[in-house]
């Protein structure tokens, strides 16, 4: 579960109940000494997420008897992990800016639960969300007006011939932050037997999805392919696009049409809830990257772990340094880099970095940093002669072509990171009795590299890898 999830410590049903009297009958009913619902009474899981919906995001809704009734701990998951790439996708933005977000949720249900949740947690938040079943799409819109955002939801009829990026088709202008998308997942009504059978004691809470909601032809994974391609033409109109996935074996099918198109600017996150466990995948085509806490699940299992992304966070450990030292070694090695532009910047504040004068930062400061191309290692310099070399005994035409490709270069390469500096979970300064200063005292750090911007990993890879030569190098002269 997310580490923000409200709903991480569980839910005292008791209390929920007294806020909310409709759902103490289902307690009651249950007899049993834990005072929970019976999560294979439908009704009784219509009437919690009501509850919940009500105490915690002051939103109200009508649930359909013969609709998804959607869990509110599963789908908050998937919304906080949306707000940690939409601030991360925004890392490199000037401090203190705010605009509006504009996602969009394909397939919302009758519920409308995401763009619901998400306008609950974000008031800058807009959405366009479609629907293709008829009555899905009415409820849906009845529960978007009732609680009064039609002006920031807006909803529209899907259907199975159009595309299923339909907003993005009907809307060639504007510039989306993300697509979110849970789909279907199943191919047919016989794999829906065949997973219940499958379960040894039979499923802990009763199936309330109607055929249309469980089953696409293909199953999950294709329609998520087919997602894939559409995007292949759309591309940055919309910067992540997002699907939550049900199967493991998804997880692989859909990271294997990634590669297939040259799409390695991926993310999967892995949520779990009690004995429920989701995936979510996304892929963009900017050159925006996201810190491995968003973009890949902490201690995979071995099945998974193939199928993740190559690590955007490099982590360099430094022992037995003050820190006051390590912030002037790293601002020394930093201001040596030649075309470097550097910021310091809050730890804490990924979305609304903190700027101060100068370079070096204080305690719990960090450094954004951007470069255009490698002006450190010997071979670039080498490059960097040679290219001015070329410009110097050239003249008319040649140079400008010469000078015309030299800029281009740049341009792709361009690449940025964020430098943190973190203590050490095993620190030894208090073992050695240090003073209590601990600016001055020696202390083990690390040093966090984080890829934020760029197309060309071997240009970040290169510069953490300088970086912390320099910094480990100077720790022991």
């Amino acid at each position: 579960m997310h580490s923000r999830n409200i709903y991480r410590n569980g839910i005292d049903f008791a209390e929920l109940s007294a806020v909310y009297p409709p759902l103490r009958k289902y307690i009651d009913k249950a007899s049993n000494p834990h005072k929970t619902i019976d999560f294979k009474d439908q009704d009784a899981q219509r009437c919690l997420t009501e509850a919940l919906l009500h105490r915690d995001f002051k939103l109200k809704i009508r649930l359909p008897p013969d609709r998804l009734c959607p869990p509110v701990p599963n789908r908050l998951n998937y919304i906080l992990w949306l707000q940690d790439i939409t601030l991360a996708s925004r890392y490199l933005d000037e401090p203190n800016t705010q605009s509006i977000v504009l996602g969009i949720d394909i397939g919302t249900g009758a519920s409308a639960i995401y763009p619901l949740l998400a306008c609950s947690l974000e008031k800058s938040w807009e959405f366009v969300v479609s629907e293709i079943d008829p009555s899905s799409f009415v409820t849906a819109r009845q529960n978007i007006s009732t609680n009064e955002l039609d002006d920031r939801v807006q909803i529209i009829q899907s259907h199975a011939a159009v595309p299923i990026l339909l907003p993005l088709h009907l809307d060639k202008e504007r510039r989306f932050d993300f697509t979110m998308c849970n789909p279907p997942f199943y191919s047919s009504l016989q794999e829906v037997i065949q997973s219940a059978e499958a379960k040894q004691y039979g499923p802990n809470a009763v199936c309330t999805g109607a055929e249309i909601e469980m089953i696409t032809s293909g199953g999950e994974s294709a329609f998520v392919g087919k997602m894939v391609i559409e995007s292949l033409d759309i591309r940055e109109r919309c910067k992540w696009y997002t699907s939550m996935l049900g199967k493991l074996s998804s997880v692989a099918e859909v990271v294997d049409i990634l590669k297939c198109h040259s799409i390695d600017n991926y993310i999967i996150m892995e949520f779990v809830q009690g004995q429920t466990r989701r995936w979510a995948v996304g892929w963009s085509f900017s050159d925006t990257r996201l810190p491995d806490t968003i973009s890949r699940i902490q201690n995979p299992n071995p099945t998974i772990s193939k199928y993740l992304p190559t690590h955007n966070t490099i982590l360099q450990p430094v022992v037995s340094v003050s820190r006051g030292s390590l912030y002037e070694r790293l601002s020394s090695i930093l201001s040596s880099v030649a075309h470097i532009h550097i910021r310091s910047q809050g730890a804490l504040s990924v979305g609304a970095p903190a700027e101060t004068n100068g370079i070096r930062p204080g305690p719990n400061l960090g450094y954004l940093v951007s470069v255009q191309e490698n002006t450190w290692s010997r071979s670039a310099r080498r490059r960097k002669k040679r290219r001015v070399d070329d410009l110097e005994s050239n003249v008319g035409p040649d140079r400008q072509n010469i000078a015309a490709a030299s800029g281009e270069r740049l341009a792709s390469s361009h690449m940025a990171c964020s430098i943190m500096v973190k203590e050490s979970f095993k620190n030894t300064n208090f073992a050695f009795g240090a003073k209590e200063d601990q600016d001055s005292s020696l202390q083990d750090f690390i040093v966090e590299f984080t890829w934020r911007k760029g197309q060309v990993r071997e240009l970040f890879d290169s510069f953490c890898s300088h970086v912390s030569r320099k910094v480990v190098t100077s720790t022991w002269s």
